[in-house]
């Protein structure tokens, strides 16, 4: 394994390195050091697939054993990829021991000055207490880039993904994932989605992805209730925009980014997720079954049936005089009632634009 360092990096370590000797790209990594908040890191970028990562805080002790903490980075960021540990080890074996190197070349600074550039741009994303930033690295690594002027624009993840698959030989990852049942309560009605996620989301992602599933925009407060078999409620989960509200007394009251649902997969709980708590749009969420062996690092929407109702519909009463109108063009109301609708950028379910959609929610959490 070759991590290339730049001039500022060598002179941190203390060393005057010399040309490599390793041509594979695969098996190169261009590091450098930054100033964040007043505290050094080290950005490292994969020489083949521009993926990388970032470790924060690092000390004198820390650059004295920097060998060991960029390998441990190497395959945690390849391992948050839901990459095989045995195609991970295989990897890492075919590499060799790690030797430092200079830089190989202005085109390979220059991809790693863009990575230094993002990092620099989400350092208010850095988790102080933490030395390998995997909020960072999933950010840097959802950007969109040329490997040359021919090539259409990718993202490192997918191009580090086609060159793991190329080094190992088929499908190279898998992860503990769960298929989950929710169906929205709508009176009458229901509309219901099939999910199966990596399990290892937290609260908040969930969240992502049932706004994504469901269509939703994103625009009002939520919580989650989580019920044991009894109907006893274990747990309230709100979000950090409600953190100064003291209205809950179900359970213990928890942030939802700092609870994942790993913790929670026991096929007797049940969740209750609430949207919008003026419309009062409840979510129950069954667990269906653990799959230990899932070869996606995203949620898939396997099937579904129903829609959502418009954001600010009024609630389930609302919902019902909005779907007498709708479906009655004479009526009175229909044409300004059919505007607003087209206002607010209402989408049927369409579960081919839901999967495309929930391919990237855990990287880039936008609803729209």
């Amino acid at each position: 394994m070759q991590i290339c360092c730049t001039k500022d990096l060598q002179q941190e370590l203390g060393i005057k390195a010399e040309a490599g000797f390793e041509e594979n790209d695969l098996f190169c990594w261009s590091t450098h050091i930054i100033t964040i908040n007043r505290k050094k890191a080290v950005v490292a970028v994969n020489d083949s697939n521009r993926f990388g990562f970032v470790l924060f805080g690092l000390k004198a002790k820390e650059f004295k054993n920097l060998k060991e903490h960029l390998l441990q980075g190497i395959k945690k960021c390849l391992a948050d990829e839901k990459i095989k540990e045995e195609v991970i080890e295989e990897y890492i074996k075919a590499a060799s021991d790690i030797a430092f190197a200079r830089t190989r070349g202005p085109k390979y600074v220059s991809r790693l000055n863009k990575a230094v550039e993002m990092v620099k741009a989400f350092s208010d994303r850095i988790e102080p207490e933490k030395v390998y930033q995997a909020e960072v690295a999933r950010l840097i690594n959802d950007d969109f880039i040329k490997t040359d002027k021919q090539a259409d624009y990718e993202h490192p993840h997918d191009l580090l993904i086609s060159d793991m698959e190329e080094f190992a030989v088929g499908n190279i990852i898998s992860c503990k994932a769960v298929n989950l049942r929710i169906k929205l309560n709508l009176g009458r009605r229901d509309a219901w989605r099939r999910i199966i996620t990596p399990i290892d989301i937290t609260f908040k992602e969930l969240h992502y992805i049932i706004q994504t599933a469901f269509n939703w925009k994103d625009r009002q407060l939520y919580n989650f209730n989580v019920f044991d078999k009894s109907g006893r409620c274990l747990a309230t989960l709100i979000s950090r925009h409600e953190e100064t509200y003291d209205t809950y007394t179900k359970g213990e009251l928890l942030l939802d980014e700092e609870v994942r649902l790993s913790e929670y997969d026991d096929k007797n709980i049940k969740i209750v997720y609430c949207y919008d708590y003026g419309a009062d749009w409840k979510h129950e969420i069954i667990i269906d079954n653990i799959n230990m062996d899932y070869d996606k690092n995203y949620p898939v929407c396997l099937m579904g049936e129903g829609n959502t109702p418009p954001e600010d519909v009024g609630g389930i009463f609302g919902y019902v005089e909005f779907l007498k109108i709708i479906s009655n063009p004479k009526h009175e109301k229909y044409n300004d009632t059919y505007n607003w609708l087209q206002s607010q950028g209402y989408r049927e379910f369409d579960i081919d634009i839901i999967n495309k959609r929930l391919k990237n929610i855990l990287r880039f959490p936008v609803v729209f």
